[in-house]
């Protein structure tokens, strides 16, 4: 496996900001025209931190699957908007960049995101055509697009109704009264937003599940397939539900949750293969 630790810094970034991956190796002994899809991974955090909870445990996961990750532990506040987005675009520039010494298809790199690392993931298939995010990278905008968004019990909303309003004040800092309208993305859909898949749980108090529903909503106006699951049952922050990323508390083990990586990799399976 190609463990690397990258350096991703854009104008404004905070001092420690790094893509990590985890690329397979060529474990089919020299197949030839060996790819793989590969998912760029965003933790939660509330943009204040990256949990290790969603990043490390996840991309194993993926790479049981076979599939190449990697986590980009981006800027967080007192860092603020655009940031976060620029060090998205700058990974994916360097992701495809490597692709064929990596083995990685360049056309099937896909986006995940959780909680508020759910919306910077959101904002990237919203915001990736805006002409300032080509520029940050310094390519053409059509070498920043996602094949794919995996969104994981997302922030997606400023609507102080249902909107995680910590998140979204984080991101913008002074700027939350002028920005934070455009930084509710059930309202900045487009067509040119990928192909979704979402997972969210009835019980969430912390980041309301109207939130994934707003955005799914939105992705069906505009046409766009999406996969939704909506648990019953689970709190915020589940991760994989599973006992090996639970909080002390085990209060983030939810068995009913736990199909949501198996469901992920066939809808992987269905829409890019292996």
């Amino acid at each position: 496996m190609i463990c690397k630790k990258i350096p991703i810094q854009t104008e404004n970034s905070a001092e420690d900001t790094y893509l990590e991956t985890y690329i397979l190796e060529d474990f089919l002994d020299g197949a030839p025209e060996w790819k793989r899809p590969l998912v760029l991974i965003c933790p939660g955090g509330a943009y204040a931190m990256t949990s290790n909870r969603e990043a490390e445990p996840v991309a194993l996961q993926l790479n049981a699957m076979g599939y190449h990750a990697a986590v980009l532990r981006y800027s967080c506040a007192p860092a603020v908007y655009p940031a976060a987005l620029h060090e998205m675009a700058l990974s994916m520039k360097y992701l495809r960049d490597q692709a064929q010494q990596w083995h990685i298809d360049p056309d099937r790199i896909l986006v995940m995101g959780f909680s508020a690392g759910g919306h910077l993931a959101a904002s990237y298939g919203v915001f990736w055509q805006e002409p300032h995010m080509g520029e940050a990278a310094g390519c053409a905008p059509e070498y920043l697009r996602p094949q794919g968004l995996i969104l994981c019990y997302p922030v997606i909303s400023s609507d102080e109704k249902i909107a995680h309003t910590e998140s979204i004040r984080n991101l913008l800092g002074d700027s939350y009264e002028a920005l934070k309208e455009k930084m509710s993305l059930e309202k900045q859909v487009t067509d040119q937003v990928p192909k979704t898949f979402i997972w969210h749980t009835f019980e969430d108090a912390t980041v309301p599940f109207w939130n994934s529903f707003r955005f799914v909503q939105a992705l069906g106006e505009k046409n766009i397939p999406v996969e939704y699951h909506l648990y019953p049952r689970g709190i915020h922050g589940l991760s994989l539900a599973t006992e090996n990323v639970a909080h002390q508390d085990k209060s983030t083990v939810e068995e009913g949750c736990q199909s949501w990586m198996p469901l992920l990799k066939s809808w992987i399976m269905r829409n890019f293969g292996l």
